[in-house]
């Protein structure tokens, strides 16, 4: 028993570390931190700053790097553990110290040269953000691919917030620009650490070159799907049109399929718009 419990320990402490060195990088911002927080250590007198800056920091720190704090971290979820890291006021931390050194000097230049030195540290700490190669220039204000907001203004009634089944390459933004479409999974599907599953995700994913119409349509109507969006990147085996769907809409590469039992009950009761009636009809 104290055998596992010591290998245990072991690994997360080394897991730890790993979370530390990937933190850093290439860079010197942990050693940076830790010289600005030794800096304060040693010369901050205001009793308050002392606390939000360097005890709470201090603590953060040492709790972080506890291996049973770590261990049990990491049961709920090893995979966000170093977003702990996010907690630590580094930047504050260490431009304050710049300001507080600065402070110190009483010559104009000795301030501008410790100015120019703490700007040049945190310059070469990071990198150009624009050469990121996930920055792509944004195409509305919405900071999200065009083709979602598309998609989900097609989706949106007026009177009524339909469910709809959408691919997965949709999922991670469609959230962040409406919910006035409710979906049957979200983004937590597209993450494997989570283990979530889903027959509808199966028929929809389950292939990456095709569909089955008619596997896709059982499981939708199982989730009470009103609305089916397929790519138009994927085959499909058979057709929505033989499942009882008819195609509403076609937007900026997908296909937005309307069930055809959903369409009569909504038009009866009046919640559909007329371009859907008029699609439907």
């Amino acid at each position: 028993m104290w055998n596992d419990l010591i290998s245990s320990m072991k690994t997360v402490t080394e897991d730890v570390v790993e979370d530390v060195r990937l933190y850093n990088n290439k860079s010197f911002l942990i050693p940076l931190f830790l010289i600005a927080l030794l800096f304060l250590w040693m010369t901050e007198k205001d009793r308050k700053l002392r606390v939000v800056l360097l005890y709470l920091v201090a603590a953060l720190g040492l709790i972080f790097l506890c291996p049973l704090y770590a261990w049990v971290g990491m049961k709920f979820d090893a995979e966000v553990y170093y977003r702990v890291l996010w907690s630590l006021p580094i930047g504050i931390l260490v431009c304050y110290s710049a300001v507080k050194l600065m402070t110190h000097f009483k010559a104009f230049v000795s301030k501008v040269l410790v100015f120019i030195l703490a700007l040049l540290a945190i310059v070469i700490n990071g990198d150009l953000v624009y050469t990121n190669s996930f920055h792509i220039k944004s195409v509305n204000a919405y900071h999200i691919p065009q083709q979602v907001i598309d998609v989900a203004d097609a989706l949106k009634l007026d009177n009524y917030k339909p469910i709809a089944v959408l691919p997965a390459d949709l999922l991670s933004f469609f959230r962040q620009y409406t919910a006035d479409v409710f979906t049957p999974y979200g983004r937590n599907m597209l993450e494997p650490a989570w283990t979530f599953q889903n027959d509808l995700y199966d028929a929809m994913e389950g292939d990456r070159t095709m569909y089955d119409a008619a596997e896709v349509a059982r499981c939708a109507r199982n989730h009470q799907c009103a609305f089916v969006v397929l790519s138009s990147a994927k085959q499909i085996n058979g057709s929505m049109e033989e499942q009882g769907y008819f195609l509403f809409q076609f937007v900026q590469g997908y296909f937005i399929y309307m069930d055809y039992n959903y369409y009569w009950v909504f038009k009866e009761q009046g919640l559909l718009d007329a371009d859907v009636i008029e699609a439907g009809g």
